[in-house]
């Protein structure tokens, strides 16, 4: 059995859900492209503003990273909100052309605990509050493809486990 083909992970949660920390833990190897939407957008917008112009150059940069990424054989890990089919679309029709597969998983706690979170000082680029997750929250809807869900209230290394061997197993297992 050859090396495994590369994978898109695509993250979806609402801020202080714990999508780049386990984007984190997950990309601990050289395999692995952790492609975080908010340090694009930092990288690209030093004032930022949120304007749709904006997000639409953020976006269209984290989707050109993440074919980079799977080009080159590496697994891509896409670390945005991606709260609705809408969102996803861009990326799954980026896996589909690659003929990557697409490993889909939701990141969730309880509103309060994603507030909780939210009001604590935060590390990294993310700078969504309550205000940003109170906009966002009616938003959120669950994929559509097969995924795995994951409450981040809990220790997260199993997660990273199953999503690790998902993507170098391949389908078969």
């Amino acid at each position: 059995m050859g090396d495994p083909e590369p994978v898109l992970v695509l993250l979806s949660g609402l801020p202080g859900a714990g999508k780049t920390t386990f984007a984190k833990a997950l990309c601990r190897s050289k395999q692995w492209r952790h492609i975080e939407s908010d340090a694009v957008r930092a990288a690209l917008f030093p004032r930022r503003e949120y304007t749709s112009a904006e997000n639409a150059r953020v976006f269209g940069d984290v989707e050109r990273k993440a074919r980079k990424a799977l080009e080159a054989g590496e697994h891509a890990v896409v670390d945005a909100t991606n709260l609705t089919q809408a969102d996803r679309k861009r990326f799954l029709r980026l896996a589909d052309r690659l003929d990557a597969r697409v490993i889909a998983v939701r990141l969730t706690v309880p509103a309060r605990t994603s507030l909780e979170r939210l009001a604590k000082p935060r590390h990294g680029f993310a700078e969504g509050d309550r205000v940003v997750f109170e906009q966002m929250e009616p938003r959120a809807r669950p994929f559509r493809l097969a995924s795995i869900v994951i409450d981040t209230r809990f220790p997260i290394a199993a997660a990273v486990a199953l999503v690790r061997r998902l993507a170098e197993n391949g389908e078969d297992e």
